[in-house]
């Protein structure tokens, strides 16, 4: 099956000659108001920068065919890599490559944002072509490995796309994988026959510009925007400040909004073309009874002053040509987005995992408290539209308004505390942003395609509850997971799960496969969101918090560095096939040369102590945790006693967490290094080749704290998770909730190879 390449479409406006002469008839500012509408209204794809690729076609000439300039070897296979004078695809040369061979070509100094890689490949055999996409130096934050079905003696185009959060290298490689790849990056294919490449391309997506920020005086007192067209009798405004006598309307690229003046409130907008869609109303609490308003610039800022009738209170909605809305707030403690109607919210966390409000799991609730987690994505009714909102600071109160009943429950207000700080509010539009799945349980074991395709190349993620079916257990994960959509059918330790298992969500082409085992059964809805730069035109969840808190707050939020391996200290050889887990390792004595039970032998058996004491240190991290946490929940417990039962359910986890440990203590490192320094004796003194550990063998222990760093983190995952989604009822549980997410995403970081972590990159070697 071959790769299908997607196109992202967006529509140019639809205006007529005739349409736009009858609008310049009706209005005295014809020409302001013309300007005013090319500039702002005109919708377009997004940028690509040019191809980042040297040598994309081949065509250049060297004095080695077989080393094209500017490419390299990955791998080497049987056979070598050739530039080919005959059956190119474009131009007069292309590149052929062996069986399991790869070529590669890396990009220095690449900037942040989403890149797309096409190439035209022509293959022997129906076979899978591999396509890497990674910043070599930064794996676990980006990553892409897409295994791509390609026919039989015919030019198909392969596509895959990767995500750099900052500037740094980004490596291509095109073509097969070597076994060691593929038992250690859990992908099945293996390019077995040679193929041809071609026309390769590399490009970087960027929204489009966005047009100058346009604002209007309606003229008129609006409660609402009816009709875009109605801009036609309105006056632009422009200059250092205006007075307005009607209501402010603005346009900000997709963002429309006019305040209105009974309440001063802020309704917002979708715009496209001629079309409104109302997304939400920016209300402060209380209500102004009149609002004046006045057009305020400070530096390169807009934006409009709205004030109570006797101006004690006020608000400034500073406004951006991207689309951003920026609360500041002067005695007015509280803002209300109403009407936003929203399916899920996500507090999302690349460090552990994205948190999911879902209306249905709140029947009895007209209001929910939530973590001050400092940004939040509303999932929208209809699936085209997402709210992102960021605010300055963590103590800020935040609550979910609901109404509704059963499925047509929905949150249908955020609430912003404002009287420390500000926020910031924007929409991602764009059809088939987000999906929801209903998952059915005959789906178990099966591959299941679904209906939804990926509307734009981005880093998708696929979010359920990932369940054995059972009870709550510290053995078996039960909790909320995002898991990055791979771009092939992967094999993976069970990190989220327990044992070998293939993972949940992957892309086959342009189809959205599910994939179910026993240990985690389809159970509830999936949903499918993206938050990160996409090759789209549109700014990404991501990009708006960028906006609004700045790039370096930003960043420390996101915290992509968070999902590095921990590195582990070790004194034998700086060689791989020491840094290998205490069975492998075992596994390489069993079969050891005798020539090599003084040296290579030796260093194995240093490797086992020394990766069972690290993973030993690791668990010590762990039980500090928990230490604190229960300090920190018994100290609140006193303070709040009508918090008792929910912080007793938090201790109560605490508590079981800490009693895991000591199966693990129960064999102290000096007990270890006994049978490690044995282990030596017996290797110096042993004949013939192998090596049989028999007592001394010390992976029973490595095994009981490699699974218990795994569950650790499942389980710190599912205490904050707790916390969060039980925190509701309470302004003051929210305090605690946000305590326990704090520390929970400090203990997730950096963890070991078997803790649960946001990457498709399972091992760094």
């Amino acid at each position: 099956m071959s790769c299908h390449k997607q196109k992202q479409t967006i529509p140019r406006p639809h205006t007529s000659r005739e349409r736009l002469g009858r609008v310049f008839k009706a209005c005295k500012w014809a020409w302001a108001l013309c300007a005013c509408l090319l500039v702002g209204l005109a919708a377009q794809p997004a940028r690509a920068q040019g191809n980042l690729l040297k040598n994309p076609g081949f065509e250049e000439t060297a004095q080695d065919p077989d080393r094209p300039p500017n490419w390299q070897s990955a791998w080497e296979g049987p056979g070598r890599i050739r530039v080919m004078s005959k059956e190119a695809h474009e131009g007069r040369q292309c590149v052929s490559i062996p069986a399991h061979g790869a070529i590669q070509q890396r990009i220095e100094n690449a900037e942040p944002g989403a890149y797309v890689l096409k190439c035209w490949v022509k293959s022997e055999a129906d076979q899978p072509v591999t396509v890497l996409l990674q910043d070599p130096d930064r794996p676990w934050a980006a990553y892409t490995c897409a295994e791509i079905q390609v026919p039989k003696a015919q030019w198909t185009q392969v596509e895959a796309s990767c995500v750099l959060d900052q500037k740094g290298t980004l490596s291509l490689t095109l073509g097969g994988t070597s076994k060691e790849f593929r038992n250690y990056h859990a992908v099945a294919g293996e390019m077995k026959a040679p193929i041809l490449a071609d026309a390769c391309e590399l490009i970087r997506y960027k929204p489009s510009a966005p047009p100058r920020l346009a604002m209007w005086d309606a003229n008129k007192k609006l409660t609402a925007v009816a009709d875009w067209s109605a801009k036609a009798e309105w006056s632009p405004v422009d200059g250092r400040s205006h007075g307005f006598t009607g209501s402010p309307v603005f346009q900000a690229r997709h963002v429309a909004g006019v305040v209105r003046n009974a309440d001063g409130g802020l309704a917002l907008y979708y715009v496209q073309g001629q079309t409104l869609t109302a997304r939400a109303t920016i209300v402060p609490s209380p209500p102004f009874e009149v609002a004046t308003c006045m057009l305020v610039r400070s530096n390169d800022r807009s934006g409009i002053r709205v004030a109570s009738e006797r101006a004690e209170r006020s608000y400034t909605a500073w406004l951006t040509p991207q689309g951003l809305v920026t609360i500041e707030a002067s005695q007015t403690p509280r803002f209300i987005v109403r009407d936003c109607r929203l399916r899920y919210g996500l507090l999302p966390s690349f460090v552990g995992t994205d948190i999911r409000y879902s209306p249905p799991s709140f029947p009895d609730s007209k209001e929910i408290n939530i973590p001050s987690a400092q940004w939040f994505v509303g999932l929208v009714d209809g699936y085209d539209s997402m709210l992102v909102a960021a605010w300055d600071s963590d103590s800020q109160a935040v609550s979910l308004g609901l109404s509704g009943e059963g499925q047509d429950r929905m949150f249908d207000s955020l609430s912003i505390a404002t009287d420390k700080a500000g926020f910031s509010v924007s929409f991602v539009e764009h059809p088939g942003l987000w999906h929801q799945e209903t998952l059915k349980e005959d789906w178990l074991g099966e591959y299941t395609p679904i209906a939804w395709e990926r509307p734009f190349p981005a880093r998708w993620m696929g979010s359920f509850f990932v369940s054995p079916g059972g009870r709550p257990d510290f053995r078996q994960p039960c909790m909320e997971y995002s898991f990055p959509i791979a771009h092939a059918k992967t094999r993976t330790w069970g990190a989220w799960f327990e044992s070998w298992n293939y993972y949940p969500f992957f892309f086959d082409g342009p189809r959205t496969v599910l994939h179910f085992e026993k240990c985690f059964i389809p159970k509830g809805d999936a949903i499918i969101y993206f938050l990160e730069p996409a090759a789209a035109d549109l700014y990404s969840p991501c990009e708006i918090v960028e906006q609004a808190l700045g790039n370096e707050k930003a960043a420390a939020l996101f915290d992509f560095d968070g999902n590095q391996l921990r590195k582990l200290n070790y004194s034998t050889a700086d060689e791989f096939i020491y840094d290998r887990p205490a069975c492998a390792t075992t596994t390489r004595l069993s079969g050891i040369a005798a020539g090599e039970k003084s040296t290579v032998g030796i260093n194995l058996v240093t490797h086992l102590y020394e990766f069972i004491r690290e993973i030993r240190g690791r668990i010590d991290q762990y039980v500090a945790f928990f230490d604190q946490i229960q300090s920190y929940l018994d100290a609140q417990d006193k303070a709040h006693p009508e918090m008792h039962r929910y912080i007793a359910e938090l201790q109560a986890m605490a508590t079981e967490a800490k009693a895991r440990a000591s199966e693990v203590y129960d064999t102290p490192l000096s007990a270890v290094k006994q049978k490690t320094d044995s282990m030596k004796t017996l290797l110096l003194d042993g004949q013939g080749d192998g090596f049989n550990c028999g007592r001394l063998d010390v992976r029973s222990t490595a095994e009981e704290q490699d699974d218990l760093c795994r569950r650790y983190g499942r389980l710190v995952i599912r205490l904050s998770q707790t916390a969060a989604l039980k925190c509701g009822d309470s302004p003051e549980k929210t305090v605690v909730a946000k305590h326990v997410w704090d520390e929970s995403r400090r203990i997730l970081r950096r963890p070991v190879r078997w803790e649960p972590r946001r990457t498709l990159y399972f091992f760094e070697l």
